[in-house]
């Protein structure tokens, strides 16, 4: 199954605005957030095994600050050793929260990572409990067995609870990343091996596609990536369930404000294969129209999508067909909380770029249409299986599509 419909078939489930974000980044780059993975229930058995064998594929995310570093490494090993266990058995769980933040605590959380990462660090620790009996007598804690961030009922979190939290998270990415120290050196030994290869048949170097992605970053969304931690590695044919094999993936992380920019540029011409940007998902995909008005309402998120590639990534083709798709629940005649446009060229290749139903993208990638339908129709599949789950049958999606 494509990670592109894992990403679709989260549009239709109710995870909250974090947890949708951190699944499709990590079920794209195929690595961890802050130490905690998202798994996508419709597919739990593939996401497992993403988390259990791509991390020996991708380096988790370094820690790039030298006071943060020096922070992580004068942790006693046996507490990196505990904590890195306890994240370990937590994969199958995701992060979540017993309230959403604040705008002001989203606010405060921004500046205060900039700053942790200038060397604020908390004057004491988060809380860790086992039970939610436990947890009941704290108002900040977090319930380690269910991955669930107890936050104060009555009151905005404190810029002390604030760095506290992020301080947690980072010390969870370092957990992880020592314990499977040795693996991941080992591949990484083979990964510079390889692209000393990709290097010598002519193509670019990873020094290269960190350039290329950042113009990209400049050129589409405004940012040089100041106060951002940046990430790149080489994505090989022979990693787990690659998405785009013999590629760069570069990403720049802004985990203050929970901002993610992905970029994938294909090593053997420096050509760039797929871009996401991701925040705020659940509030862009809420607004959606009805089934009677969701194909009239294509023609505009289409408008939208072709100026996105003519004005941001400057794109100048002629199109064989341009076509919308979007999924509907057949129960509930609810339509999906995004819509795809395919830009399908002579030649067979399309690129597809997914909006919100306002017109925002959030994503690009380069396929073909054949590849792309095909994909598709597995989301579909899967969001049935996934409401079977739910609500004790299957429901089916079927696929809507309008020629623009």
């Amino acid at each position: 199954m494509k990670i592109t419909d894992l990403q679709n078939a989260v549009q239709e489930i109710d995870f909250n605005e974090e947890k949708q974000e951190e699944m499709i980044r990590a079920l794209k780059g195929g690595k961890r957030r802050g130490g905690q993975a998202a798994v996508l229930r419709v597919a739990a058995s593939f996401a497992v095994c993403v988390l259990a064998l791509g991390i020996l594929s991708v380096p988790v995310r370094a820690v790039v600050k030298s006071l943060v570093q020096e922070r992580m490494e004068a942790q006693p090993k046996e507490e990196v050793a505990e904590l890195a266990e306890k994240t370990q058995n937590q994969l199958a769980e995701a992060d979540s929260r017993t309230r959403d933040y604040t705008a002001g605590e989203k606010e405060r959380r921004g500046k205060l990572y900039a700053q942790y990462l200038e060397g604020l660090f908390p004057t004491g620790e988060l809380v860790q409990v086992a039970s939610e009996e436990e947890a009941a007598e704290h108002e900040f804690c977090f319930l380690s067995t269910t991955a669930v961030f107890y936050l104060p009922a009555n009151r905005e979190l404190t810029d002390e609870e604030i760095l506290e939290q992020i301080d947690f998270e980072k010390k969870r990415d370092y957990a992880l990343q020592e314990q499977h120290a040795e693996e991941i050196a080992e591949r990484e030994a083979e990964k510079k091996e390889q692209v000393k290869e990709v290097v010598a048949s002519g193509g670019i170097n990873e020094e290269q596609a960190v350039e290329i992605a950042t113009g990209y970053l400049q050129q589409i969304y405004g940012l040089d990536g100041s106060g951002m931690e940046i990430n790149h590695y080489y994505v090989s044919e022979d990693d787990f369930r690659p998405v785009f094999p013999n590629s760069y993936c570069v990403n720049w992380s802004d985990l203050g404000n929970y901002r993610y920019y992905y970029f994938h540029i294909d090593a053997a011409d420096g050509s760039l294969l797929s871009l996401s940007y991701s925040h705020d998902m659940k509030e862009r995909m809420a607004e959606r129209p009805s089934v009677a008005e969701a194909a009239d309402q294509t023609a505009s998120v289409s408008e939208q999508a072709e100026q996105f590639l003519t004005e941001k990534l400057e794109l100048q083709e002629t199109y064989e067909e341009i076509k919308s798709y979007y999924l509907v629940n057949t129960e509930s005649e609810r339509v999906s909380g995004s819509v795809d446009v395919l830009f399908v060229m002579a030649d067979g290749t399309a690129r597809q770029i997914n909006c919100t139903w306002d017109g925002e993208v959030f994503d690009y990638s380069v396929t073909t249409q054949a590849h792309y339908e095909e994909s598709l129709e597995s989301t579909a599949y899967w969001m049935g299986k996934e409401y079977e789950r739910d609500h004790g049958y299957e429901v089916e999606y079927r696929i809507e599509s309008v020629v623009n």
